[in-house]
């Protein structure tokens, strides 16, 4: 669309005026020379001759605009800022060119180009904002005109509010011929008016996107008419789904009442289009996605091992979609979104039943294309029509409908004893003991493994009779007062644990069995030390029936709750010192030690053997806030004492007026008492050390504290 050229209607305004002043002129020398004749004439005016307006394309400076919907856009002199996503392995690029084809409905002389390469997300598009919030109450229809490589293909127009992407409104049309320009129309309702400031669009919506396309578009305009599909107000589910009868034992649940649950990092990702909302139904917990066009759950930072499931199980409720499909995306072992070893598959099913509960009960083995199932991170529900259905969710599990699994489908629990106060074994969270023969030659029947569960090592000791675990040099273990393992047992109903002493000298334990989960045992060494030599145990036997998996086997002896002893004294001179909190030395005054920043730390100051120490029990964060500002510009280190019984997250931040901080993370040790010197340097890059107002402590656990001191 070319642009109106206005300046030709003032110029030929300007005429009459024109026209009067000469007459006037005339008049006045007539007037003038009968009655001065030695008065020269004025001279006569010459109006100039107006320059015409460059015609769009010629030589107006196009320029970067926020777009008011309302006065259209025409892309010759100026466009919208744009924003691309859904890149994936691909590529966008958007630019102002020249019409590649001026004729039918558009002669226009700039159009837009978009081109994507091939491996963009089939959702990928772009969106600019504007510069108002949109009002259909008089135009309803959003026009476009188009040029694309061929017929069939989705356009999405979608409305957001920038601020909130949960508020939004979609429309799509399919382009009806290819290499040809056709205009498409978008309805949306007055009762979208007000709501959306930015405007998205996706050329060649959920197309395969395996090689590079381009398409052209133009003259994006408001207009009046269209039959608006206002929503068909539907019912929500009176009664929650039926409850799952699965054994629990076969069952790895993402979501469901019935079941525990796995961790799932998100039921709505980022990326996602759709309104999640947690309600409850009759006192069950249901997932609500309203205004459904694809929504991503994902379990990635704990990807799901279902390699011992048979089936994926879901119950949906709608009242209005049309169509529902579900995806299951596997990571692959390296566990990364498009590392090169991820596999995925899409069911469709067609029709659901309308306002009543649905089971979706699917073998994987209908995921065809989901080749491995060892570590999926990904699933994604998609509804039709898009962006106008909403769908209830519950029970959203994984299950085997073959009876109990012959392998677990999760490690064994991680273990919390700090490693100062354990003699590991077999563990992959502990530096085990070196030179371990966990299947020497004793004349068994059992077969012995090491196998990978959900990437950790486990003992597998199939068809077990007995089986020795050979130490390298005997132990002591005097000094302990526990073993732990922990075990998962298909279809054992006998389980014995001996220690070995030189002798050889032993006596068993009998293990109470559980089948089907992973049990932790932690078997006081009394039971063994009427017999066995503590200081000298040289192996272990396991006997029993069955396929035994083992894992986390170590001595240990509970860690105390609180030091016994206090903190190291310290022995710098006053002098060298700025301290904050110590027996030692003069504290600056009036330190508040506890103010109130709305955290959940209990902070008391306790009397450690003699020494006043502090104390926070249950840390999230804790701040200490001087009367005045600190400059300890002069000094380069700041000195901590502490001691903790379970932490395993320690950071100190520094704060200064701002305020500006910055966190230095501790490596923490459990159980002793442990002294930290930290380089002032590494704050100084953010906090003015002239200027410190505050400390502040996060992490986890409880932590004793003493000897806070700058030097």
């Amino acid at each position: 669309m070319k642009k109106h050229n206005n300046n030709m209607n003032k110029s030929s305004s300007r005429l009459p005026l024109l026209v009067v002043l000469m007459v006037i002129g005339v008049l006045g020398t007539i007037i003038s020379c009968e009655t001065e004749d030695d008065i020269p004439p004025p001279s006569a005016y010459v109006p100039p001759t107006p320059e015409p307006e460059p015609e769009p394309g010629e030589d107006c400076t196009f320029s970067t605009i926020v777009p008011e919907l309302s006065e259209g856009m025409d892309f010759e002199c100026g466009g919208p800022e744009v924003t691309f996503f859904g890149e994936k392995d691909g590529s966008f690029t958007l630019e102002y060119v020249e019409n590649p084809d001026p004729s039918g409905i558009n002669t226009s002389e700039t159009v837009v180009e978009y081109t994507q390469t091939a491996y963009i997300e089939p959702w990928a598009g772009f969106f600019f904002d504007l510069a108002s919030k949109v009002d259909f109450n008089e135009m309803q229809t959003v026009k476009i005109k188009v040029y694309s490589p061929a017929a069939d293909q989705i356009v999405l127009m979608k409305f957001e509010d920038k601020t909130d992407n949960s508020i939004a409104k979609e429309v799509q049309a399919t382009t009806t011929v290819a290499g040809e320009w056709e205009e498409l129309s978008f309805v949306f309702s007055p009762s979208d008016s007000d709501k959306f400031d930015r405007l998205i669009l996706f050329f060649d919506f959920n197309g395969e996107k395996s090689a590079e396309t381009t398409h052209y578009f133009d003259d994006i305009a408001m207009s009046e008419g269209g039959e608006v599909e206002e929503p068909v107000e539907t019912g929500e589910p009176t009664a929650p789904a039926p409850d799952p009868t699965i054994d629990p034992t076969e069952v790895i649940s993402l979501f469901s009442d019935v079941y525990t649950n796995v961790t799932v990092d998100t039921w709505r990702t980022d990326w996602s289009n759709a309104t999640l909302e947690d309600i409850e139904i009759d006192g069950n917990a249901v997932k609500k996605y309203s205004e459904l066009n694809f929504v991503g759950v994902e379990t990635t930072s704990s990807p799901i091992d279902a390699s011992g499931m048979t089936h994926f199980r879901t119950d949906i409720w709608t009242g209005d979609a049309t169509e529902f499909k579900i995806k299951l995306v596997d990571f692959g072992a390296d566990g990364a979104f498009e590392g090169g070893d991820d596999v995925e598959h899409e069911l469709t099913f067609e029709a659901p039943a309308q306002e009543e509960w649905v089971t979706l009960d699917i073998p994987l083995s209908d995921f065809t294309g989901l080749t491995t199932t060892e570590h999926i991170a990904q699933l994604i529900f998609v509804g039709a029509p898009s962006g106008a259905n909403t769908v209830y969710v519950d029970n959203v599990l994984f299950y085997n409908e073959a009876g109990v699994s012959d392998t677990p489908f999760s490690g064994a629990p991680a273990p919390s004893v700090p490693e100062n106060f354990v003699i590991s074994v077999f563990s992959d969270e502990y530096t085990d003991i070196s030179g371990t023969d966990f299947n020497p030659n004793w004349g068994q029947a059992t077969v012995v493994t090491q196998e990978d569960i959900a990437g950790n090592n486990t003992l597998k000791y199939d068809g077990l009779n007995y089986q020795g675990t050979q130490f390298e040099n005997a132990l002591d273990v005097s000094g302990m007062t526990m073993i732990h393992l922990d075990y998962w047992t298909p279809d054992s109903s006998d389980l014995n644990l001996s220690l070995v002493s030189s002798g050889p000298v032993e006596t068993p334990y009998s293990i109470e069995i559980t089948t089907g989960e992973w049990v932790s045992v932690d078997i006081p060494l009394t039971e063994f030390s009427g017999v066995v030599d503590l200081s000298d145990v040289i192996q272990l036997k396991f006997d029993g029936n069955g396929t035994i998996f083992l894992d986390n086997i170590y001595f240990f002896s509970p860690p105390p709750t609180e030091p016994v002893t206090g903190a190291p004294t310290p022995t710098l001179a006053q002098a060298d010192v700025l301290s904050i909190f110590s027996d030692t030395y003069t504290d600056v005054a009036d330190t508040e030690f506890n103010p109130n920043w709305g955290q959940a730390t209990v902070v008391t100051q306790e009397d450690i053997d003699g020494n006043n120490t502090l104390k926070y029990a249950g840390l999230n964060y804790q701040g200490t806030q001087f009367s005045s500002s600190l400059d300890v510009s002069g000094m380069t280190m700041i000195h901590v004492d502490y001691w903790t019984p379970d932490s395993s997250a320690l950071n100190l931040s520094l704060i200064s007026t701002g305020p500006l901080e910055t966190p230095y993370a501790f490596e923490v040790t459990a159980g002793e008492w442990v002294s930290v010197d930290i380089p002032l340097t590494e704050f100084s890059g953010v906090v003015d050390l002239t200027d410190v107002i505050q400390l502040k402590f996060d992490g986890n656990g409880t932590i004793f504290l003493d000897n806070i001191y700058f030097h």
